[in-house]
């Protein structure tokens, strides 16, 4: 028998925590499982009590997740997205179209729109979701969505959006720092940035993003970096610190009010989100999703237009 079963013996705990982790809340979480949450906070005491750590810190109605917890997000986000790619081989057939995507992109944008791509394109779509290019690279996909400046050897490319990139903080962390739209990038350096770490991934750093808007002090060193998107906006949600938005990832939450812009926007001045295609490969399919998704680049949120 495995460790890990004599540590968690009911597995699915973990898939719950998952959810709670990715959701940013208990609700959010039963309501994407269709169980009670109530059920879904037995499920995280339980675990808790499994693993003999605490997971959430609690303040009022909100949580943020500890040090254990954030490490255990971060490892579970991994292991499924890996699981869902395997299992999804199993059942692909060579009719099925694969979209190859990131998470953030995935849900916050791709995801609500698949019936409509499927309709349009006259075929089945099965998502590959991707963290780092090694990943992407590594495996078969018919079409993808990229962050990069378009120039990969063995794919064609047509560029979907400009990067266009902007500080986010929670509406109370914003208050309480006295952050706005107009905030100036001097005055982010001395708050918490929430870092992504900058291994094989194709989009910009804090860094860059001080450097794109001509500030010249560089960052402070992180003390924390996290391998995983929604991780960080989970953290930008509860309040402990700011992050990088990317157009088409938080809109939807800064339109319902969840995330307010604390800075600039920068236009990467080389570089967006590329839709790639192995070279030579596009067909009938390819050019109806990429329509269908050009379509919708009009209604992206104010926040990212040009300033």
């Amino acid at each position: 028998m495995r460790p890990l079963l004599r540590t968690i013996p009911q597995l699915h705990r973990l898939a719950v925590f998952d959810a709670v982790a990715s959701a940013g809340s208990f609700t959010a979480a039963a309501r994407q499982l269709e169980i009670s949450q109530p059920a879904v906070s037995r499920h995280m005491k339980a675990l808790a009590a499994d693993l003999g750590v605490a997971l959430f810190e609690r303040s009022g109605r909100q949580f943020t997740l500890t040090e254990q917890g954030r490490a255990l997000a971060e490892t579970t986000a991994v292991t499924f997205a890996a699981l869902e790619r395997t299992i999804a081989d199993f059942g692909s057939s060579s009719s099925a179209f694969v979209f190859a995507i990131q998470p953030a992109m995935a849900t916050s944008w791709v995801v609500p729109l698949l019936d409509q791509l499927e309709t349009t394109a006259g075929t089945e779509i099965r998502l590959r979701i991707f963290e780092r290019s090694a990943e992407l690279e590594a495996s078969e996909w018919d079409m993808a969505i990229v962050p990069g400046t378009g120039d990969w050897p063995g794919w064609d490319s047509t560029m979907l959006f400009g990067e266009a990139v902007r500080p986010f903080a929670s509406p109370s962390l914003a208050h309480e720092l006295g952050l706005g739209p107009d905030t100036a990038p001097a005055e982010l350096l001395t708050n918490n940035l929430l870092h992504i770490d900058d291994v094989d991934r194709p989009n910009m750093t804090w860094r860059e993003w001080f450097d794109e808007v001509g500030e010249s002090t560089t960052p402070p060193t992180p003390r924390l970096v996290y391998n995983a998107y929604p991780t960080v906006i989970q953290e930008a949600l509860a309040g402990n610190g700011i992050a990088l938005g990317w157009q088409h990832l938080l809109s939807d939450m800064v339109e319902r009010g969840l995330l307010v812009p604390v800075g600039p926007i920068v236009q990467r001045r080389r570089g967006g989100h590329h839709v790639c295609w192995p070279a030579g490969r596009a067909d009938d399919r390819h050019r109806a999703i990429i329509a269908r998704l050009q379509s919708e680049i009009v209604a992206s949120s104010a926040v990212f237009a040009d300033p």
